[in-house]
């Protein structure tokens, strides 16, 4: 397990509400990053997408992603992570799906989501994210003699 994951910085955007950007290459071979709900599974990361979507047919045939979350102010606080995806397809919407929905919307307009989603879902993607390498960046503690007076 990498250390990193440990940290201070590390858990707090962990258990944050902010969003994942996922860096991927398509299937055309360009790059892409999307915005995405996330689930820690120390030391792995879960994202969850239809199975039809765009990005898993590119993650299933390439595995090799990068993923970050970042705060949006500054000073700001970033965990860089980069590993190998795994993708396992299953019928209807996925209990990590749901509990990002909880966590990132709240508890009703979640499960309204949900509730919304299910009729519009036959199958997801769950997809697994092995950590190789992960960096932990807080700019506060990098450039302290700028931040503190």
């Amino acid at each position: 397990m990498h250390q990193a994951l440990q940290s201070n910085v590390a858990q707090e955007l962990l258990n944050s509400r902010l969003p994942a950007r996922l860096a991927f290459v398509g299937a055309n071979g360009d790059p892409h990053v999307t915005p995405i709900w996330f689930e820690w599974q120390n030391p792995d990361i879960v994202v969850c997408a239809r199975a039809d979507s765009f990005k898993v047919k590119a993650i299933r045939q390439h595995p090799r992603i990068a993923l970050t979350i970042d705060t949006e102010q500054s000073p700001y606080k970033s965990l860089r992570i980069r590993g190998t995806a795994q993708v396992e397809l299953a019928d209807g919407v996925l209990d990590e799906y749901v509990r990002c929905a909880h966590r990132y919307y709240g508890e009703g307009t979640g499960q309204r989501w949900i509730d919304w989603f299910a009729t519009v879902t036959v199958s997801m993607a769950r997809i697994t994210i092995s950590p190789h390498w992960v960096e932990v960046l807080d700019f506060r503690e990098r450039f302290a003699h700028v931040y503190d007076e």
